[in-house]
C-alpha cells in the first residue's frame, strides 16, 4: 500500500480531506499529516511517503517552498499533489518545474482527486517495476566487483554502469538489522518498512550522508546484512566515513526500533580495490560480539588482539550445564550470565558463539529427553537455534537463551512432577555411577525417599526388568570388562563390581555367563 502525508493549515480542511476519499481504494494509506511545510519535512523523514499531498499558501514554510526543499535534498521519488484555491493557479508552472503531477482546485471535487489518485498509484508501481528492473543489473554490477578481480576494461564499464568513479578513495558499509525476522510481531498498523523494503529504507537514508556514493548501490550480503560502497572526497579522513555511520545506524534505529550494527572496513584507493574493502569489512563484524556495546565498528580501530574460536572447556562446560539442568532459577540465571560474560571478555568469535550456545542447548535438550520429554514443546528452541539465520545482538542473543533455559526448566519441573519416570531415570543414573558399592533396592529407595516395593514395580514397569537383575548384570557385565582388559585377579575384580565375597561372586557369574571368571578369562586367552 502506497503512503500519503496530508499538508494543510486548517485542520477542518485537512480532516475533510481525510474523511472525503476511500483511500485504500485508491492504493493508498494516510500515514501522517502536517501543519505546515516545516512539519510536513520532518513527517517524511520519519514516514518516507509516496506521496504529499499539500497546500500552497500555508505559515512558516509554504508549498513551493516544501517541494524546492524535498528535491534539493536528492528525494526524486516522492510525488506531489498541489491542492489550492482557483488564486493560486498561477503558482502551476512553478510546481511543474518541481514535478508536481497535480494541481486540484478547491473545493475539491470527490471524483476528480479520486481519478488522479488512482492514476498516480499505477504511475508509482510501474516507477517501482523499472527500478527494481535498474537495480537488478546494479546488483549484479556491484557483486561482480566483490567477487574477484577485473580487468581495466570491465572495471571501466562496471563503473560507468553504477556511476562510481574509478580512481575514488572507498570504505565499505555494512548494516546490520538485528532482531530482524520475516513478518515477526507484525500488525496491520505496524508501519516498519516489510523485509523487501529495508533495502529501500537503507539506501534512502544513506543518500542523505555525505560520504555516501551516489547512487547508494545495495549489495545483499546475507538476510538482514547489507553493504554499500561509500566515495571519500580528497579530504575526507575515515573519521567523517565513522560520523557518517553513527548518523546512519541512530536514523535506522529510530525507524526500525531495531538494533542497528555498522560495520566499515579499510579505506582503499581505487574502484578495483573495493573488493578488499568489503572483505575487511566482512571480517569487522566478527568483532561484534566483543565490542557489544558499540554500534559502528570500524576495521582499523579494532585491537590487534585475536578472537577466539575454541569453545569452552570440558571442565566448564559440564559445571554451567548442570546448573542450567539442575540448579534453582538463581543458579540457573547465574550460569546464563556466566556464559556469556566469557563470550564478552574473551572475545569470542560469532562461529564460537554458535557452537557454544548449540552444544548448550542440545545438552539442556538432552536433559529433557532423559525425562520423557519432548523438545518440540519448547516455543523458544527455534528462535535459539535459528538464531544465525538473523543477525541478533549479544544482548538479543542472551534473552533468547534465557527464555530457553528457564523454558526448559518449567517444562522439567513438570515432568518430574507429572512422570515418576523422572525419579527412575535419577535413581537408573545413580545405579550405574555406583554399582561398586554396597547398593540394593533398600538402600536406595531410602536414599530418594520412596517406598522399597513401589520403587520396585516402579523400576520393573519402566526398563522390563527387575532391580536385582539389573543390578547384578551391570556387576557381572563389568567384572566381564575387567576380565577382558586387566590382569587384576578374581578377588580384585569382585571388589571392583561391588562383590564383599569373591566366592559369591564366582557363583553369580557362572549362573548369569555359565561358565566362572577363570573360565571365561582363559577361553579369551586360548583365542589370542
Amino acid at each position: 500500500m502506497n503512503k500519503v502525508v496530508l499538508v494543510e493549515d486548517e485542520i477542518f480542511a485537512r480532516q475533510g480531506l481525510r474523511n472525503l476519499i476511500d483511500w485504500e481504494s485508491c492504493g493508498f494509506r494516510v500515514c501522517g499529516e502536517a501543519d505546515n511545510g516545516e512539519e510536513a519535512l520532518s513527517a517524511i523523514a520519519e514516514w518516507e511517503p509516496d506521496l504529499i499531498i499539500t497546500d500552497i499558501r500555508m505559515p512558516v514554510l509554504d508549498g513551493l517552498e516544501l517541494i524546492r526543499t524535498v528535491r534539493a535534498s536528492g528525494n526524486r521519488d516522492v510525488k506531489f499533489i498541489i491542492v489550492s484555491g482557483y488564486g493560486d493557479f498561477k503558482y502551476a508552472q512553478q510546481a511543474i518545474k518541481f514535478g508536481v503531477k497535480d494541481f486540484i482546485l478547491k473545493p475539491i471535487d470527490e471524483d476528480e482527486l479520486t481519478e488522479a489518485l488512482k492514476q498516480l498509484a499505477s504511475q508509482i508501481e510501474k516507477d517501482k517495476l523499472l527500478k527494481d528492473a535498474s537495480a537488478g543489473y546494479e546488483r549484479k554490477a556491484l557483486e561482480r566487483l566483490l567477487q574477484d578481480q577485473t580487468g581495466e576494461e570491465e572495471l571501466a564499464a562496471l563503473a560507468e554502469l553504477l556511476g562510481l568513479e574509478r580512481g575514488g578513495r572507498y570504505g565499505y558499509v555494512i548494516v546490520e538489522a538485528n532482531g530482524m525476522t520475516p513478518q515477526a510481531g507484525r500488525t496491520p498498523s505496524d508501519d516498519r518498512p516489510e523485509p523487501r523494503d529495508w533495502r529501500g529504507e537503507i539506501a534512502r537514508t544513506a543518500e542523505r550522508l555525505e560520504t555516501a556514493a551516489h547512487p547508494v548501490h545495495l549489495h545483499e550480503v546475507r538476510p538482514g546484512v547489507w553493504g554499500f560502497p561509500a566515495l571519500l572526497g580528497p579530504s575526507d579522513s575515515p573519521d567523517a566515513l565513522e560520523e557518517a555511520a553513527e548518523r546512519l545506524a541512530s536514523r535506522l534505529r529510530r525507524q526500525w526500533d531495531l538494533p542497528v550494527m555498522v560495520y566499515i572496513g579499510e579505506i582503499v584507493s581505487g574502484l578495483g580495490a573495493l573488493r578488499d574493502a568489503y572483505l575487511s569489512a566482512c571480517e569487522t563484524i566478527q568483532y561484534k560480539f566483543a565490542f557489544a556495546d558499540r554500534s559502528v565498528l570500524r576495521r582499523d580501530r579494532l585491537p590487534e588482539r585475536e578472537l577466539r574460536y575454541a569453545e569452552f572447556e570440558p571442565a566448564e562446560y559440564a559445571a554451567r550445564l548442570e546448573q542450567l539442568e539442575e540448579g534453582d532459577p538463581d543458579s540457573r540465571s547465574a550460569a546464563v550470565d556466566w556464559i556469556f560474560e566469557q563470550i564478552r571478555t574473551k572475545r569470542y568469535a560469532p562461529e564460537a558463539v554458535q557452537n557454544a550456545i548449540a552444544r548448550f542447548v542440545f545438552g539442556v535438550i538432552g536433559a529433557v529427553r532423559s525425562l520423557q520429554g519432548d523438545e518440540t514443546e519448547l516455543r523458544s528452541l527455534e528462535s535459539v537455534l535459528q538464531w544465525r539465520e538473523y543477525p541478533v545482538t549479544l544482548s538479543g542473543l542472551k534473552e533468547r537463551f534465557r527464555a530457553f533455559v528457564e523454558e526448559s526448566a518449567e517444562l522439567a519441573a513438570r515432568l518430574r512432577k507429572n512422570n515418576a519416570k523422572g525419579e527412575i531415570v535419577k535413581i537408573k543414573q545413580y545405579i550405574e555411577n555406583h554399582y561398586r558399592e554396597d547398593i540394593n533396592l533398600k538402600s536406595i529407595a531410602a536414599k530418594f525417599y520412596m517406598n522399597p516395593v513401589y520403587l520396585g514395580q516402579l523400576f520393573r514397569k519402566t526398563y522390563g526388568v527387575y532391580f536385582n537383575d539389573f543390578l547384578l548384570q551391570l556387576r557381572i557385565q563389568n567384572a566381564k570388562r575387567l576380565l577382558r582388559q586387566t590382569e587384576l585377579r578374581v578377588y580384585e575384580i569382585a571388589r571392583s563390581v561391588g562383590f564383599d565375597n569373591a566366592d559369591y561372586f564366582v557363583c553369580k557369574f557362572e549362573k548369569v555367563e555359565g561358565k566362572t571368571p577363570t573360565a571365561y578369562r582363559n577361553e579369551l586367552l586360548a583365542k589370542t
